[in-house]
């Protein structure tokens, strides 16, 4: 356990090094003259060789990285690298402050509405693959799965504006406001219009999750259900309910928490479409605009954000399907 656990954390760290490299070295191909972007309208030749050796930006890329990393900019006089403690992410260009701070503020919008979708597509899923399972073959299995399909196609800017459509704008010509159609209300501000301000996009999320995790929860479940335990739980007279949602259930979980990790942490990356159609300033938003705006620290930031979020999910994913392997717990 201890040395699959030490694997896995060197992998984790191997990961975050090759990214941010690879974000460093491709931000400097993509903006091959980021001091003329950065630099005013109409601003001279001198004026945009100023801003390069000021941002040191006319030095070669791998020099920008050994700065990047062991000296950072100096904020309130000290110098903040990402090899600091704690680690700074640069200084946008664009917002005049610390990366880390930017994405600190947006963060919690971004995981409220990643945690938030989880838990209903999980539950939804579940329940409904399960449903499936049972009746396999039935008109109820048939249903599920034209729904799960429907999900599957629909793109999420389309099931997002005609979320927002009928669940706003149709509601509130009618004098139904239950749904706002944007903003975002902090959770430990008023945790009721919390739920009501992300209660749209966590359905637009949803629904373009729901139908993999069904087809998959319902395919785990048929497979642990041809296995001698079932069949000798059944022999037994075990209740049916029983036998789907303690002995099967409970064995075909570890593949759709693995998968759930990993949508999780691609979510926390930045929900970008749902997070622009419902006016949500999360990471992904910001990350768009700072790549439009040519202002590549905070490129590079949330690119490491991101990819550190997948690292931190999948880790925890692994942990947990460690645990719950009967092998490792004896």
């Amino acid at each position: 356990m201890t040395k699959q656990f030490s694997t896995v954390v060197l992998r984790s760290i191997s990961t975050l090094v090759i990214v941010l490299v690879l974000s460093f070295f491709i931000t400097r191909i993509a903006y091959r003259n980021p001091a003329a972007m950065l630099a005013p309208r109409n601003a001279t030749q001198e004026s945009i060789d100023a801003v390069a050796r000021a941002l040191r930006l006319d030095e070669p890329w791998y020099l920008q990285l050994w700065y990047y990393l062991f000296r950072g900019p100096d904020i309130q006089g000290a110098p903040m690298g990402l090899m600091h403690w704690p680690p700074a992410l640069g200084f946008s260009f664009r917002k005049q402050a610390p990366v880390t701070d930017l994405i600190l503020a947006k963060a919690p919008v971004t995981l409220s509405l990643a945690l938030g979708a989880l838990v209903i597509w999980m539950v939804i899923a579940v329940i409904s693959g399960v449903v499936a399972a049972r009746w396999q073959g039935r008109l109820i299995d048939h249903v599920l799965a034209f729904f799960a399909y429907v999900g599957l196609s629909v793109p999420t800017f389309l099931s997002g504006i005609l979320i927002s459509y009928f669940f706003f704008f149709q509601f509130s010509n009618h004098g139904i406001s239950w749904f706002p159609s944007s903003g975002y209300v902090p959770l430990s501000e008023d945790p009721l219009q919390w739920a009501r301000h992300l209660a749209l996009p966590w359905a637009t999320l949803a629904i373009a999750e729901i139908g993999i995790f069904q087809r998959m929860v319902r395919a785990s479940m048929l497979d642990v259900l041809g296995h001698d335990y079932i069949r000798t739980a059944r022999a037994k007279g075990v209740p049916e309910r029983r036998i789907y949602f303690s002995h099967a259930l409970k064995s075909a979980l570890n593949p759709i928490l693995t998968l759930g990790g990993l949508e999780l942490a691609t979510i926390m990356g930045g929900a970008i479409v749902t997070e622009t159609i419902f006016g949500l300033d999360g990471v992904g938003r910001m990350a768009i605009a700072a790549a439009l705006e040519a202002d590549f620290p905070v490129v590079i930031g949330t690119t490491i954000f991101a990819a550190s979020a997948f690292i931190i999910t999948t880790l925890a994913v692994d942990l947990v399907a460690q645990w719950r392997d009967p092998a490792n717990r004896n």
